[in-house]
């Protein structure tokens, strides 16, 4: 877990209050909804392209070779071999 602290001016706070009591929510409680809230919709925005028959065909033979035990596990940082 993660703790954020930030320091709001008066206006800062009296917008978020306002809008934290239309939920039902404090300020706090209301930083965090639209903290989740933004985050959700970036994972929704993430783009995404349609692969080549070309492309289609090499990965899928990569899969079948991993699932096969024939490829060789990477380790991040590991250069020996």
């Amino acid at each position: 877990m993660t703790k954020l602290q930030i320091t709001l001016t008066d206006e800062e706070t009296q917008l978020l209050s306002m809008r934290a009591a239309v939920l039902g929510y404090d300020v706090t409680k209301y930083a965090k909804f639209v903290l989740a809230k933004d985050a959700v919709e970036q994972i929704s925005s993430i783009s995404t392209f349609q692969a080549t028959p070309k492309m289609e065909k090499i990965a899928k033979k990569a899969i079948a070779d991993y699932r096969a035990g024939k490829t060789k596990p990477w380790v991040f940082g590991n250069y020996a071999d």
